[in-house]
């Protein structure tokens, strides 16, 4: 999603793009704005998790990238994402046989968070080997939060400056002309997004909704999304004596905008979030934020007239006091200034910054 936002915008600026994916092997094609895409053979899958192709198959891509894309001028930077993927680690060490920078993203907040002590140990060998030479070889590390950039730091020892996810925000943003909600006649609605999974907290926001309930609110709860455990939160919804509750499942975007509309969205998530861009989608509906410390829940609440109740990681008792507290208050009005930084237009503005000035770098101090 982080590409399919960035890649056409800064296609717009200049910048030819050229992304190399792995996927089933095919052709080569151009998207309809302009980005360049090549498929390189997927093999080795793990869980549709993490995959590598075979070595023949980026042999063959690294010397075509090396002797000039067709049609496409010299490359002059490379681009990877997320420290454990071996796609990652192949791209730093092509940008080195070609002789140009590369940009490294990252998206996660800390080791991966899981109850299997087998996942936890292998992703931490991954991390602290392949992850980390990721991000000690790349020549500028980006991180999507102050979250990321400290993991990067704590991981590498390198120093990431913070580049963001983003949205299309004018579409997000309530229309000026709407009239306010107000909680003492409409009860605002609780609203649940992301994977329905222990460390994505759903137990945390199904005991605030009846908290509040039980404190007198008769509004919707909405708890949106899928996963493993969703059958389970349903019972548990059911125990709980949740009178409106609403479990549609994953939505599209435009109906997720919709639902939060004067929410309160709830995040007690306590998983490895670099970013959580839920976060700023709720923002920018005209939602307030009840929220564990995490991804970029910071940079949200010190942001002045945003409304984010920040609730210190598993205090499930705190957030729930804070959710009580802001169903009584009106839906905020979110200003796009407030948001602006999230924005994919200043974004992609900013993007383009990063790539003149790692490329002034290395002409100035090139690799040997």
């Amino acid at each position: 999603m982080h590409l399919e936002r960035l890649l056409p915008l800064l296609v717009d600026r200049g910048v030819e793009a050229t992304v190399a994916y792995l996927g089933e092997r095919g052709e080569p094609y151009t998207e309809p704005s302009g980005v360049h895409v090549i498929p390189v053979r997927r093999r080795f899958d793990f869980r549709d998790i993490m995959a590598l192709p075979s070595w023949g198959d980026w042999r063959e891509f690294s010397r075509l990238v090396a002797n000039g894309l067709p049609g496409r001028p010299p490359v002059t930077h490379v681009a990877t994402h997320t420290r454990f993927f071996p796609l990652s680690w192949l791209g730093v060490r092509l940008a080195r046989q070609l002789r140009v920078p590369s940009v490294h993203t990252e998206h996660g907040g800390g080791f991966v968070v899981t109850a299997s002590p087998l996942v936890r140990t292998a992703s931490r060998m991954v991390d602290r080997t392949m992850g980390r030479s990721v991000l000690r070889g790349a020549d500028r590390v980006l991180g999507v939060s102050r979250a990321s950039n400290d993991f990067v730091r704590e991981l590498s020892g390198v120093e990431a400056e913070t580049f963001g996810n983003g949205l299309d925000l004018a579409s997000w943003l309530p229309d000026a002309s709407a009239p306010d909600r107000d909680a003492s006649s409409e009860p605002r609605p609780l609203v649940f997004i992301g994977r329905i999974v222990e460390e994505k907290g759903w137990r945390a926001f199904l005991d605030a909704a009846a908290a509040a309930e039980a404190d007198g609110w008769r509004g919707e709860t909405w708890l949106i999304g899928k996963g493993n455990e969703r059958d389970t939160a349903l019972e548990r919804a059911r125990e709980l004596g949740i009178r409106r509750l609403v479990a549609p499942g994953q939505l599209p975007s435009e109906e997720v905008r919709d639902a939060l509309r004067g929410a309160v969205y709830v995040n007690p998530s306590v998983a490895a979030e670099g970013f959580q861009l839920t976060q700023v989608e709720a923002l920018a509906a005209g939602a307030s934020l009840v929220t564990y410390e995490v991804g970029v829940a910071t940079e949200l609440a010190s942001t002045p007239g945003l409304a984010v109740s920040l609730i210190d990681r598993g205090d499930a008792s705190a957030l729930s006091d804070a959710v009580r507290d802001e169903l009584d208050r009106p839906a905020p009005r979110p200003t796009f200034e407030q948001l602006a930084r999230w924005d994919w237009g200043r974004l992609a503005d900013a993007y383009v910054e990063v790539l003149d000035d790692v490329e002034r770098a290395s002409r100035r101090s090139p690799r040997p």
